[in-house]
């Protein structure tokens, strides 16, 4: 006779787990490439172009904080040409223009040269070199000098100073008016800062026997006239054209 712990049980199905055996994984993908970083011909003149600027930019920094650390706080700023003035000898009369120069009444006197920088003429000899020396440096450092409303001899009395009888430096050829039209009489600032100091460089360098009527009390920016006596102005134009100063 069986008992009943001896009748053989059947087996519990078994799960996995039970087992010890694992689910089939799904297969692992590998990861996915990044695509290289190429550069085309045209990024590499960009990078190019951006790395010499920044280097030039690198060098202008640089030389400006040396300049800067290396000023001379006390180096004394560039010498200005005075003002140059008629001297105190010149006293004008009927026949002469306000600088003692002789008046020419006719224009057509032999004495009053035709100029390319002007309309009308100017008196012959140093005067000429140097009033012209003065309008070539205006037209290549200041401005174009347009001839046709630029004005040389004019016999006539002081522009505008009422109840004055004076005649005018243009009635002796001694003074030009250079683009008269862009800087009417009486009008102040016609020209830039940077204009203005190019014109006191070509006043120093025919110092002392040219004024400019930008100087006047009352403003006159197309004007430059001669100062100077004929023994000032010879010596002047001389070193102008390169020669000894004459002999007194």
């Amino acid at each position: 006779m069986r008992r009943d712990s001896d009748v053989q049980q059947p087996r519990a199905a078994r799960s996995p787990e039970v087992a010890g055996a694992s689910a089939p994984r799904a297969p692992r993908r590998p990861p996915a490439r990044q695509p290289a970083l190429r550069l085309t011909r045209r990024g590499l003149v960009v990078l190019g172009a951006l790395g010499l600027v920044s280097v030039v930019l690198v060098v202008l920094l640089v030389v400006a904080v040396v300049r800067l650390v290396g000023a001379d706080p006390t180096e004394p700023a560039p010498a200005v040409a005075p003002v140059a003035v008629v001297p105190d000898s010149c006293v004008p009369d009927p026949t002469t223009s306000l600088n003692c120069w002789p008046a020419f009444e006719d224009g057509s006197d032999p004495r009053l040269e035709i100029s390319p920088w002007v309309t009308g003429r100017l008196l012959g000899g140093d005067v000429r070199t140097v009033l012209e020396h003065v309008a070539a440096r205006f037209d290549a450092e200041v401005e174009p000098v347009d001839p046709a409303t630029s004005w040389g001899w004019g016999y006539r009395n002081v522009r505008g100073e009422v109840g004055d009888d004076e005649l005018s430096n243009h009635s002796s050829g001694t003074a030009i008016d250079l683009n008269a039209t862009e800087h009417p009489l009486g009008a102040r600032d016609t020209f830039t800062d940077e204009q203005v100091a190019a014109i006191r460089e070509i006043l120093a360098e025919v110092a002392p026997v040219v004024a400019w009527g930008g100087d006047f009390a009352r403003g006159d920016e197309m004007h430059f006239e001669i100062v100077g006596d004929p023994a000032a102005v010879a010596e002047v134009a001389a070193r102008l054209r390169g020669e000894a100063p004459p002999a007194d």
